[in-house]
């Protein structure tokens, strides 16, 4: 048999395999008379990177609209700041742009430091004059999104030149775009509600694409069941799926494969290691109520829809990991189930799990993840920022604390709405009290809310002091207190300038923000 590996990871992006209803929808929502912004959701290593690839060289054909097609992978080299984002979106466009536009591409290249937004304006409208369209395909855009470093003003920016005709976005994250940002002030910007709201989701191999891959190896003499073997294995998901196909590939010439090689090419390919790191990520990247469901099912088999939660579900079937039978939930992923079983069985060993510092860091993230998942009716808000916060750890400490402010803004948010009002503002008469009492900054407030850590002072005085009594209608000292070491760490993730943080900090910060939620979710009506 003719030697035909498939790369599974690697530095560079692999061809296309499959995903042809996948790329006629691009096809058809960017070539229609009123092109989309869109946005390509998918787990990781679901091939996002190779769908936008491939998108890349079929925009790039004679019959395309589009003229400058720009590919940029903001997974590496990571913008940190609204100007370098910006500084790099002129560069990026400059390069392709000097192909067919050179005078557009000096503007660009040569764009006064600080002044590289009007620059991409400027070549918008005179792209937009000329009648030319440029798409751009933005990989990792999930990177720095999540990041917390990067302001409204860059997404009004960015919204502005998205509205020009000449300009297609298309974005690829593991999550939808409004789930990945951190705060309440980047929300409200308008450049989220450009992007068709069906996100394109990539995940799993189809059927259709797993038949389309199947006939294109004419080798593989499978018997009847083979290929549902493999599905059985794999559940299409791509680096497993591919997995099992190089180790069908190395059978001498003219082996028939039925079952029982797909059963000893699926136990080689995880004796080999090449999965392990795989399914040792998609195992971390589930949630610990998700982990409990699927280690649930490898133990019993099924479970009934009607007790399992939505998210769960998500989680676990955007890999096709689970499937639903009638009124219940089975496992669909033998390499997945094979991997769990492979691990420690003591699974629930406070001693295994928090021995070790390593052991104790990266077990901390599922327990803060449990005590979210406590809080049923906690502010839908509140609770995406504190998701996200919790996702970087233990990896990634300077970026959850960057993001700690979002929490105490929203949180500060609820509890305005709830004490003073959908508009809120300070009575007249709670002022005159407290500035009798107080000196510094309340001499000087109105009866409009203030800013910043100001906001922390007022939290105070509402809740009381030793001057002033309570005046809070909902809320108790205990907000105040965990508002203000919430606040406290907020500040400093604001202000890092290259502090390494230890992850138990961020721990302490993400379980301060934790308890401060359950405080507005038992205390707020």
């Amino acid at each position: 048999m003719a030697e035909k590996r498939f790369p599974i990871l690697g530095a560079s992006v692999p061809p296309m395999l499959g995903r042809t209803s996948i790329m006629q929808r691009l096809w058809n929502d960017l070539t229609k008379p009123s092109p989309s912004h869109l946005s390509i959701v998918g787990p990781r290593y679901s091939g996002k990177s190779v769908i936008l690839s491939a998108l890349a060289s079929r925009m790039e054909g004679a019959d395309s609209p589009y003229r400058c097609v720009v590919l940029w992978d903001l997974g590496h080299l990571t913008p940190t700041s609204d100007a370098d984002f910006l500084k790099s979106l002129c560069a990026e466009l400059s390069v392709k742009l000097a192909k067919t536009n050179d005078e557009c591409s000096k503007h660009l290249s040569k764009a006064d430091p600080g002044d590289e937004y009007g620059a991409l304006r400027d070549v918008m409208e005179m792209l937009n004059e000329e009648g030319v369209k440029i798409l751009m395909l933005w990989d990792g855009f999930d990177k720095p999104l999540s990041s917390g470093l990067l302001t409204r003003n860059l997404w009004d920016q960015l919204r502005e030149l998205a509205s020009s005709p000449s300009l297609r976005l298309v974005t690829a994250s593991r999550r939808p775009l409004p789930d990945l940002i951190r705060s309440s002030e980047e929300a409200g910007s308008d450049f989220w509600n450009v992007f068709d709201q069906n996100h394109v989701r990539v995940g799993a191999f189809s059927e259709d694409d797993c038949s389309e891959i199947l006939s294109a190896l004419p080798e593989l003499a499978l018997n009847s069941g083979a290929a549902t073997e493999i599905g059985n294995w794999s559940a299409g998901y791509p680096p497993l799926f591919l997995s099992i196909l190089n180790e069908l590939l190395e059978l001498p010439p003219a082996a028939k494969v039925d079952n029982g090689a797909v059963n000893d090419a699926a136990q080689r390919a995880l004796g080999a290691g090449t999965l392990t790191g795989v399914l040792d990520q998609l195992w971390a990247d589930c949630p610990a109520t998700t982990k409990d469901l699927y280690t649930h099912l490898v133990e019993n088999g099924e479970v009934l829809a009607s007790e399992v939660s939505n998210q769960d579900k998500l989680n676990l079937s955007e890999k096709s990991l689970v499937r639903s039978i009638g009124n219940k939930v089975t496992k669909s992923c033998r390499l997945l189930e094979s991997h769990i079983a492979s691990l420690n069985g003591d699974s629930g060993s406070v001693v295994r799990l928090f021995t070790t510092r390593e052991a104790y860091e990266e077990n901390l993230r599922g327990v803060l993840q449990l005590r979210l998942d406590q809080m049923k009716s906690l502010d839908k808000t509140l609770r995406r920022f504190i998701e996200r916060s919790i996702e970087d750890i233990p990896g990634h400490p300077e970026v959850c604390l960057q993001s700690i402010r979002g929490i105490v803004d929203r949180a500060l948010g609820l509890v305005w709405a709830a004490e003073l009002g959908p508009t809120p503002t300070i009575p007249s008469e709670w002022l005159t009290d407290w500035q009798y009492h107080e000196k510094g900054s309340v001499q000087k407030w109105t009866t409009d809310l203030p800013k910043g850590g100001d906001q922390i002072r007022l939290l105070q005085l509402l809740t009381g002091t030793e001057n002033c009594s309570s005046r809070a209608k909902h809320v108790s000292r205990n907000v105040y207190v965990l508002a203000n070491a919430a606040h406290g760490f907020g500040n400093f993730g604001q202000h890092l300038e290259g502090a390494k943080v230890p992850v138990g900090v961020a721990v302490s910060a993400v379980m301060t923000c934790l308890e401060l939620a359950a405080c507005l979710e038992r205390e707020l009506p």
